[in-house]
């Protein structure tokens, strides 16, 4: 489920009544400092994602992929700040924004830009703020922010992982409509969908595997080379970019550094092994592509793309199990579908 903020906050104005009464008087206190780029934070940050908590769209080479390809030439500027204890001088927490200028107003926002599900800070294990602390925290944010005419944060998960998003603390977050979908993955993959899946449902995904499988030899991999990430990639944006004009909607991946972000991310996943790239093809051909994030034991997906030439075999459904099958075989406990509205 997610959250997001009841009112948008002028960074620098005076907290509302809601959040100021709630304060109340910490049992430790925090400090704040802005940086103005990942550059000066670097190290904390990637020393919190390993020993700490995160989600996938937060993790230093996903962010830092985003700055390089989404924000160059632009008027956002990316501005992070710092949490740290200050009895213990130790960083426990980032909070990454962009701050967006236009014609008629900035505008603050989490550091998403579009391309992330999530909002949540990158954070120490077991910090376990109460909401006292995280408004207190949240009240030095804002007053080392830069004055912006609007605050508006959305899609904040109300856990990350096993641990609170201090986000969904504050007393003027509230929950949307928007829900997230996931599977958990157990037990033996030779059987997980049968496990997953209703009688009727596992029963349909059987009978169009078998029609698919004989019109060609049918092979679903992963890309492992650069040659194959090639090809599959391409592959999903002639899919992607179909679908959306078939359907009549505009495509975020057809601005050209949307596009250029996820390609970069695709290749950068060869060597971090975070972004993954499978496709499923008939006879040479790719029905079906789908691109998705490696984290914390689980698997994101991102995008799913298809042949509508295809559609009669229901390739984006087969695709997505068979990667449910492989993120098991792989040592993944949970499948992410993350925001959407097809439960």
């Amino acid at each position: 489920m997610s959250t997001s903020p009841s009112q948008l906050l002028p960074p620098n104005s005076a907290l509302p009544a809601s959040l100021s009464t709630a304060i109340g008087t910490p049992t430790r206190e925090f400090t704040a400092r802005l940086h103005k780029g990942l550059e000066g934070v670097a190290e904390q940050w990637q020393h919190l994602q390993n020993t700490g908590v995160c989600t996938a769209y937060q993790r230093l080479e996903w962010v830092q992929s985003m700055v390089a390809n989404l924000l160059a030439g632009s008027k956002t500027e990316p501005l992070i700040v710092e949490i740290t204890d200050t009895a213990s001088q130790k960083t426990i927490m980032l909070l990454p924004f962009a701050l967006k200028a236009s014609r008629t107003h900035t505008e603050l926002s989490w550091l998403g830009l579009d391309v992330c599900d999530y909002s949540a800070p990158v954070m120490a294990a077991e910090i376990n703020l109460t909401p006292d602390e995280m408004s207190q925290i949240w009240q030095k944010t804002l007053a080392i922010l830069p004055r912006a005419d609007l605050l508006h944060i959305t899609q904040i998960p109300q856990q990350v992982f096993s641990q609170v998003n201090p986000l969904a603390l504050l007393a003027a977050s509230r929950r949307t409509t928007m829900q997230c979908f996931g599977i958990a993955l157990e037990g033996d993959p030779a059987t997980l969908l049968q496990r997953v899946c209703s009688a009727r449902a596992h029963g349909d995904l059987r009978r169009r595997g078998n029609k698919l499988m004989k019109t060609g030899e049918v092979k679903f991999q992963m890309a492992s080379t650069l040659a194959e990430v090639e090809d599959i990639y391409a592959a999903l944006i002639k899919q992607r970019r179909q679908r959306f004009r078939d359907m009549g909607r505009e495509d975020l991946l057809n601005q050209r550094q949307v596009e250029a972000f996820y390609h970069d991310a695709a290749r950068n996943g060869l060597t971090n092994g975070m972004v993954r790239l499978f496709g499923i093809s008939v006879n040479g051909t790719w029905i079906a592509t789908s691109l998705g994030l490696v984290h914390n034991k689980a698997f994101h997906g991102i995008i799913l793309a298809m042949s509508s030439e295809w559609k009669a075999y229901s390739p984006g459904i087969r695709i997505a199990t068979e990667i449910m099958v492989w993120a098991r075989q792989n040592g993944l406990n949970y499948f992410d579908l993350t925001v959407g509205a097809l439960s």
